[in-house]
């Protein structure tokens, strides 16, 4: 439990060190908004097609991550929808729920699995970044179109989507170089290496700097709802598939890590663009980057 707390103190520390910065740094709104863009839109790229691109994976239970990972955010999606009725709560709040118990920080899962797991961590929270973010993207804008539009987004819509998300681009491009044996040039490896050196520290600036405290004055009872699943049950139930489905060693410790983690910035953008409510989904986002620094660390022990 010392070890695991070591290894991730620097990342929660990185993030609270965005925090911190962000009111009295010299950094304006608009510089955090251009660390952001550059973060997610080119250095985090250029990780994931390095660690998918050029490692190999061939040794680890990748079928069985991927399913028990996805099959634990459908089983809370199910969840959700059954009690819809039941928790008579509104629909745009209800996005904002759905939202924060089923997506994933990339920062912090890379960031976290890399200061654990080291270089083949890192590559396999790319493996589940490429099996749960399309997953999540997917629902997330089926439910804010569904229940706040006037019908649910088509499958056009849906990948239309993620076509433009640069995150599963880099998947999908690192996944065909090493399945197809192409694998990366060492001027290539050495270029990405550069750029992705700078996305996690980056990254998890960005996460402390767009935490909104000011937010917590939203209603606490969607909130709860949604940070007991994502942080509690999300990963309790990775962990329950693991077994029937033959999971173990560091490919069960990275999915029950990744399932653990608190959700994605992006979601806040998904409720503002799309008709959600955002000042609940920031709330979500900043309590649950809060309590992640406790049942994190819980999680991990538990697997081992």
């Amino acid at each position: 439990m010392n070890a695991t707390l070591a290894a991730l103190a620097p990342v929660f520390g990185l993030i609270v060190v965005g925090a911190i910065l962000r009111p009295i740094g010299p950094i304006g709104e608009d510089g955090w908004r251009g660390i952001e863009l550059i973060t997610y839109w080119v250095l985090l790229p250029a990780l994931l097609v390095l660690k998918l691109g050029g490692t190999d994976l061939t040794g680890y239970e990748i079928g069985p991550m991927v399913a028990a990972m996805a099959g634990a955010v459908l089983i809370v999606t199910g969840f959700l929808v059954a009690i819809q009725r039941i928790t008579r709560i509104g629909g745009a709040a209800y996005t904002s729920v759905i939202q924060g118990a089923i997506r994933q920080n990339t920062y912090i899962g890379i960031a976290a699995a890399g200061a654990l797991y080291g270089h083949d961590g890192v590559a396999l929270a790319a493996v589940g970044i490429a099996a749960v973010i399309p997953l999540v993207n997917a629902l997330s804008v089926w439910f804010l179109t569904r229940m706040i539009g006037d019908k649910p987004a088509g499958m056009r819509v849906v990948l239309s989507s993620m076509a433009k998300n640069p995150i599963i681009i880099a998947c999908l491009l690192g996944i065909a170089l090493n399945a197809s044996g192409i694998g990366l040039h060492p001027l290539v490896a050495d270029g990405l290496e550069l750029m992705g050196r700078g996305a996690l520290a980056l990254g998890l600036l960005a996460v402390g700097a767009g935490l909104r405290f000011s937010a917590l004055r939203t209603g606490w009872a969607p909130l709860l709802l949604s940070n007991a699943l994502k942080l509690m049950a999300v990963p309790a139930l990775t962990l329950a598939l693991a077994n029937p489905l033959g999971l173990s060693g560091v490919a069960l410790q990275v999915a029950v890590l990744f399932n653990a983690l608190p959700s994605s910035a992006s979601s806040y953008v998904f409720a503002r663009a799309l008709g959600g409510d955002h000042a609940l989904m920031a709330a979500i986002l900043t309590t649950q980057v809060a309590m992640a620094a406790v049942t994190l660390p819980l999680f991990i022990a538990w697997v081992g």
